[in-house]
């Protein structure tokens, strides 16, 4: 059987580029004992791909290298098995190649959430919901009534995250670029406030919308953000750093995108805390039950933005940094099965471009 995949051929350094990556097609390796054959159907593109293709040790969680199949999560279904735990035409969530055939160890699978849409197993009931969950609940112990800010809002973790702290009683204001997203986020995601932060100074809308500071801040981006939002903090505040993606192409810590605020993280006494979305699994299933009733009241919905084509996946991860997504970016590698599509799923869909 013949695979397609995306191998590393160099480490990824300044702005993201695709060519460290190459397409290549080669054989499927016959199944060893306790081993499962899959076959991809939506493969994830997440911000945290452009840090694993640096090669750093410090972000390098897989261990990955020069010629190693590049990775992320997947919806797949199981083509054959080794192993006493799956079946033939099983459909699970893996940590798999960016390939259309993915020989994996069991261990990395799980079988996807009857009930929801096929999609919803990337998004809301994936790491990204989990994230979300981690940073305004687990962590950040979201309270009634409290001032929420959360950055990259209009994405796929900060619209979930600005979802559960509404829905828990929060006032929420999210951060995000254009127009377009903005409105989104107040008219779809139902947060209070929303800020471009292309057309407005961050820090001074900050102040107006936030006389009494800011409670808990989600940030997704860091830099200039982050800054802003410590000049705009109540004492005894909470930062959930989930991620940095103003940082993700530098390699310079100097270019001008560093924190200057920080000593008021000393004057306020405020919380920095971050983490990543494996963190609390032993809460797993706790926030996926929250999440799924969140779904099911419409309180949250899951959005994906779908590109066409395994080929297109290595250009495709540009989409996120340039912030062109309008949901949860992910290719779709093969026709997912018939009955798995459930209408209600908000799904932008294109063929690279």
């Amino acid at each position: 059987m013949q695979n397609e995949a995306w191998t590393i051929v160099k480490p990824s350094t300044g702005e993201y580029s695709p060519d460290c990556l190459r397409f290549e097609r080669k054989s499927v390796p016959a199944l060893a004992p306790d081993q499962v054959l899959l076959e991809t159907i939506y493969l994830s593109l997440d911000p945290t791909s452009r840090n694993w293709l640096k090669l750093a040790s410090s972000s390098n969680v897989f261990e990955l290298e020069v010629g190693a199949v590049m990775i992320g999560q997947t919806v797949s279904r199981v083509l054959q098995t080794t192993h006493s735990g799956f079946a033939e035409g099983d459909l699970v969530v893996a940590m798999s190649g960016w390939e259309k055939y993915s020989v994996v160890n069991p261990v990395f699978l799980k079988k996807v959430r009857k009930g929801v849409p096929l999609e919803a197993n990337l998004t809301i009931f994936s790491h990204i919901g989990h994230a979300a969950m981690t940073g305004i609940v687990g962590l950040g112990k979201v309270r009634e009534g409290e001032t929420v800010l959360v950055s990259a809002a209009a994405g796929a973790t900060g619209s979930i995250a600005c979802r559960v702290a509404k829905r828990r009683g929060a006032r929420v204001i999210g951060i995000a670029g254009g127009p377009e997203k903005c409105a989104l986020l107040t008219q779809k995601v139902g947060v209070d406030a929303a800020i471009d932060y292309k057309r407005q100074d961050v820090g001074q809308a900050l102040a107006e919308l936030c006389p009494d500071g800011i409670d808990l801040f989600f940030d997704n981006v860091g830099g200039a953000t982050l800054d802003a939002a410590l000049m705009n903090m109540a004492v005894g505040g909470r930062i959930a750093m989930c991620g940095q993606i103003a940082l993700y192409d530098s390699d310079d810590r100097t270019d001008g995108q560093g924190v200057r605020n920080l000593m008021e993280a000393v004057f306020r006494r405020i919380k920095i805390e971050g983490f990543i979305a494996g963190d609390l699994a032993d809460r797993a299933e706790e926030f996926e039950s929250e999440l799924a009733q969140l779904l099911e009241s419409g309180a949250i919905e899951s959005r994906s933005h779908i590109i066409e084509g395994l080929e297109n996946a290595a250009d495709a991860l540009t989409i996120l940094f340039e912030g062109r997504n309008t949901g949860k970016l992910m290719v779709e590698v093969s026709p997912p099965p018939v009955g798995t599509v459930i209408p209600r799923v908000h799904s932008g869909r294109s063929a690279w471009q």
